[in-house]
């Protein structure tokens, strides 16, 4: 999975996300949650399996930071050649 392609999902995934973005085979993550080996928190619900999206990027070693709109208007203008103000 693209390292851009986490930022768009949602605030938990299920399995198969979670274990295509650690890069491993969906067998392999489900005998990994059998036997408590899985690399991020799981918890069950009804039948599926969910990952907090939280936990999947703390695992890969992607920093969650929270960007405000202003900083996405600030860097808009820069990109742009704007002065910053």
């Amino acid at each position: 999975m693209a390292f851009s392609a986490v930022f768009g999902l949602p605030v938990e995934v299920g399995l198969r996300i979670a274990a295509e973005a650690l890069n491993l085979s969906l067998t392999t993550a489900y005998r990994q949650v059998r036997n408590g080996d899985f690399p991020c928190p799981v918890r069950k619900t009804g039948r599926r399996y969910i990952v907090r999206l939280s936990d999947l990027m703390r695992e890969l070693g992607i920093q969650d930071v929270r960007v405000s709109y202003d900083d996405i208007e600030a860097g808009a203008r820069f990109a742009g050649g704007e002065a910053d103000t």
